[in-house]
């Protein structure tokens, strides 16, 4: 058994909130920044925890991981990505009926990757409602404009990790 702290991380609303948005994207990539206060948090889990961070958002396949940690660096976060979480649903051009199937399919990407490295302790944090799916290892974000500075969202995670 794997018995690391694993950190599996959405982006959008997560640590781009909706009012990043409204903005331009980022001069260094094709993407909104994130949201300094959702960094500040992130940083702060990273420095108690220190997670092993794997890429659940649909950012991974727009960005491998290595850019992805450019992302990261462009936008101050301390953490390094390990890897992305498998592709379940075919191409980027492939679109969902609806949203219960994006959430379905989020949730069993990071419950095979889980399943996959023999991983027991870990927390994935997303603004999709993956409770159906992952009723106990998952903390939602919400609120789209707060991501993870939302109230007790930093509180649930170390919950789960520590």
């Amino acid at each position: 058994m794997n018995s690391n702290k694993y950190l599996f991380l959405d982006i959008d609303s997560v640590l781009v909130t909706t009012k990043q948005h409204f903005g331009r994207y980022h001069k260094n990539y094709d993407g909104h920044p994130f949201d300094s206060k959702c960094v500040k948090v992130l940083n702060q889990i990273i420095e108690k925890v220190n997670p092993i961070i794997i890429i659940s958002s649909d950012w991974k396949h727009f960005f491998n991981v290595l850019e992805l940690n450019k992302i990261f660096v462009e936008n101050g976060v301390n953490g390094v990505i390990t890897d992305v979480t498998p592709s379940l649903w075919g191409g980027k051009e492939d679109r969902f009926n609806n949203l219960q199937q994006l959430e379905e399919c989020r949730a069993a990407e990071i419950l095979q990757y889980v399943k996959e490295h023999e991983i027991t302790n870990w927390v994935a944090v997303d603004d999709l409602n993956l409770f159906p799916w992952i009723p106990i290892n998952f903390v939602w974000c919400t609120h789209s404009t707060e991501g993870l500075k939302q109230s007790n969202v930093k509180e649930k995670i170390f919950k789960n990790l520590i």
